[in-house]
């Protein structure tokens, strides 16, 4: 994997092209983004892609501190290293990664490296590698690494509570919102095998451009014809005013709210960090993806319709 290319990659359209002309039929249960089950059995472990990233780490250096001084190499094999977690069961990834910072913590100046790019890719709004189920493995253990102090341990137990919010597997929370016609509704309700839950803020441009290019997705307006999908798309901007003048750039065939009492925000419901923030439930309201960027989420519906 090319850490520059992975900066740079726009995959919006070439994953919209790509969906041309795939219909929606008959739909299958979704598989979720991880394995959240808590105890790896011995086939796991020892099956080759979980060797492979539990020996990943073996033969690294983290005494030598010139991966500081010279943090390329360190940097695009850590790239490496998180692109073969979806390969392997949750608790293989979780088994990894703890196993990862304990060797790295030998050299604090290494450790805190490893640990300030573990929160870039896998929790930075901007990064497309961002996960927070694979992201709250290193703030676990630094939850629990006693060579810290406890309001360091405290700092990042609260930011594990966040982050476990809505986890990949969970029912993701409800909340009432009102809708453009005047009427309260619950995000829960819909009988729709999918749902896209769309966080945004009627005020961001970026917000503008990635439900544009959701909007001109030709199979995913098929879904929303056919019965297979809801977008549920919900404004957190405080003003009503912003809100209805947004409302013409919303498409018809998805519900359009707003959660007038903010209690999303305020109640700390969500993790939002940034807008647009996107969720994609099945339709016990489930979380199958959680705030994955645009062209993750496509071809998570690419794989439910060829399975289909």
């Amino acid at each position: 994997m090319n850490l520059v290319l992975l900066h740079r990659g726009k995959l919006y359209w070439a994953i919209a092209i790509l969906l041309i002309g795939i219909s929606c039929g008959s739909p299958r249960e979704g598989q979720s983004v991880n394995n959240n089950s808590t105890n790896p059995d011995n086939a796991v472990m020892a099956s080759i892609p979980a060797k492979r990233l539990l020996s990943y780490w073996d033969n690294f250096d983290f005494k030598a501190k010139m991966h500081v001084t010279n943090p390329e190499e360190a940097e695009q094999k850590l790239v490496d290293f998180i692109a073969l977690f979806p390969s392997v069961p949750d608790t293989v990834v979780q088994v990894s990664v703890h196993d990862m910072l304990k060797k790295a913590s030998v050299e604090p100046s290494i450790f805190a490296y490893f640990l300030d790019k573990y929160t870039h890719y896998l929790y930075d709004p901007n990064s497309p590698m961002r996960n927070e189920d694979y992201y709250a493995h290193t703030l676990t253990y630094l939850a629990s690494d006693t060579t810290l102090s406890q309001d360091e341990r405290s700092k990042y137990t609260t930011l594990l509570e966040l982050v476990r919010k809505n986890q990949v597997g969970t029912v993701a929370t409800d909340f009432a919102y009102l809708a453009k016609d005047g009427k309260y509704r619950n995000m829960h309700e819909g009988t729709r095998p999918y749902k896209m839950l769309v966080f945004y803020d009627p005020t961001c441009t970026h917000c503008a451009a990635i439900m544009q290019d959701l909007a001109k997705t030709p199979a995913v307006n098929n879904c929303i014809t056919n019965g297979f999908l809801d977008i549920v798309s919900v404004s957190l901007h405080p003003d009503k005013d912003s809100w209805i003048g947004y409302q013409q750039r919303i498409p018809d065939n998805w519900t359009n709210g707003w959660d007038d009492k903010g209690s999303v925000i305020n109640e700390g419901l969500y993790n939002i960090r940034a807008y647009p923030t996107i969720f994609l439930l099945d339709e016990a309201n489930t979380v199958l993806l959680k705030d994955a960027p645009l062209d993750v989420t496509l071809r998570y519906l690419v794989n439910l319709v060829s399975r289909g």
